[in-house]
């Protein structure tokens, strides 16, 4: 197995034991955060003159990488709502994972 799993979060806060749950809390908003970031410099960077032009070749492909991953952070905080909101309707069954064992 290695060090990276699935959910492992961007700067590492979580990462490699998932057996344990998630990290400390807020890390989840520590990484977001980490991601905004990366994404902030990785646009000023490729529209402004503020690095030389060889620089755009790698920070375009951060910046795409950094939006698909705060996209899927958003779609997974969106469907956790939902689930949310549809265990609390009446007569709506949600299936819920069980672990094996």
């Amino acid at each position: 197995m290695s060090a990276l799993t699935p959910d492992c979060d961007p700067d590492m806060a979580h990462c490699g034991e998932p057996w344990k749950g998630k990290g400390s809390r807020g890390s989840g908003i520590l990484s977001t955060v980490v991601l905004l970031g990366i994404l902030g410099l990785s646009l000023v960077s490729v529209t402004k003159d503020a690095v030389f032009s060889g620089f755009d070749f790698a920070a375009a492909p951060i910046a795409v990488l950094s939006a698909a991953l705060l996209a899927r952070r958003a779609a997974r905080v969106v469907v956790r709502g939902a689930t949310a909101a549809a265990a609390r309707m009446p007569g709506v069954e949600v299936r819920r994972s069980q672990p094996v064992g």
